[in-house]
């Protein structure tokens, strides 16, 4: 017997992850090719490791580079926005077209989303200048003509109004995203995807006191990167409106 490659390895447990967590459904996005497309497509991702692992030797990226805890932790936990965007809504997506990733760092969960779902328009927002780079050549490597990044500050970007829903993973405390919700400019029924940590999170942001909008809590999706690791805690994806 061949040993697998580590791309292979690599390929393998994506696709497992993706397909027992149902994060992805062969009826909706792999009609035509079902298993093969969906393999070629996690090339991708693969693509994006190597990429990243190349760029974290000369400024810091991510501290997590092992291949495992690289899938569970960033590709996997990333993708599980896919999961809460479809919720409710047989078209996918609750109908959004774009969607901005603020402060995202290496690309997580903006380029994962994007390669996931090439009919949805993600912008990402990095302040860091070395960051953004990283995301544009990622990009122009995994040829996402549906992803672009914009160096900079969150605070300074004036249009939203061809924007329809907002995630950020990690990089926030819930404090920063009640003022970062204060402050951007959205448009009404703007949807709010929010990687957090604790349920105490969602009611402070939902019950806060905002000067200019109403928030308002739509649904929770609870979710492990690792179901087998009987000690890791659930994490969260909140979604509010506004």
């Amino acid at each position: 017997m061949v040993a697998k490659t580590l791309k292979e390895k690599f390929i393998n447990e994506v696709y497992n992850y993706l397909v027992n967590y149902g994060i992805i459904s062969f009826g909706r996005n792999f009609e035509r090719e079902g298993d093969m497309e969906l393999r070629q497509l996690i090339e991708k991702f693969y693509i994006f490791y190597e990429e990243l692992l190349e760029w974290n030797k000369k400024i810091n990226l991510t501290a997590i580079t092992g291949m495992d805890e690289f899938i569970k932790k960033h590709i996997i936990d990333s993708a599980f926005l896919l999961k809460i965007l479809r919720t409710g809504n047989e078209c996918g997506l609750d109908g959004a077209k774009s969607i901005m990733d603020i402060g995202s760092g290496a690309g997580l969960p903006g380029i994962i989303l994007s390669i996931l779902r090439p009919d949805l328009h993600v912008i990402s927002v990095e302040r860091v200048f070395k960051k953004c780079n990283f995301q544009k050549a990622a990009a122009r490597k995994l040829n996402l003509s549906n992803f672009r990044c914009l160096n900079e500050n969150i605070f300074t970007y004036k249009d939203f109004s061809n924007i329809d829903a907002i995630t950020t993973r990690a990089a926030f405390n819930a404090d920063e995203l009640i003022n970062l919700i204060e402050r951007l400019d959205l448009k009404s029924g703007t949807g709010l995807y929010l990687f957090l940590s604790k349920t105490d999170e969602v009611k402070k942001i939902e019950t806060f006191k905002y000067k200019s909008k109403r928030v308002s809590l739509d649904r929770i999706l609870f979710y492990k990167t690792d179901y087998t690791d009987k000690n890791s805690d659930f994490r969260l994806i909140a979604k509010f409106t506004t």
